[in-house]
């Protein structure tokens, strides 16, 4: 008799267990080359990319918080206008 050997992983918006998102999160902290601070992050996209979810997978790869830049002095850039 044949027997159905998929793992949830494989399913389609199945219910993984916290053994196999704590797994995940984990490779993905050590991925990002382990950020400290963002264990839920990681946590909800791991639970997302096992579910087979991946508009919310997509949410969760946000970048960082946004560095400004500081803008060219007139100085730097008035040779440039001519």
């Amino acid at each position: 008799m044949a027997r159905d050997v998929s793992t949830p992983n494989q399913m389609k918006n199945s219910k993984p267990t916290q053994e196999e998102i704590s797994a995940r999160a984990y490779q993905i902290f050590v991925e990002r080359g382990c950020p400290e601070g963002r264990d839920l992050e990681h946590w909800l996209e791991a639970e997302a990319q096992l579910r087979g979810d991946a508009r919310s997978s997509e949410k969760q790869l946000s970048p960082g918080p946004m560095v400004k830049t500081p803008k060219a002095s007139n100085r730097q850039t008035a040779g440039r206008r001519a």
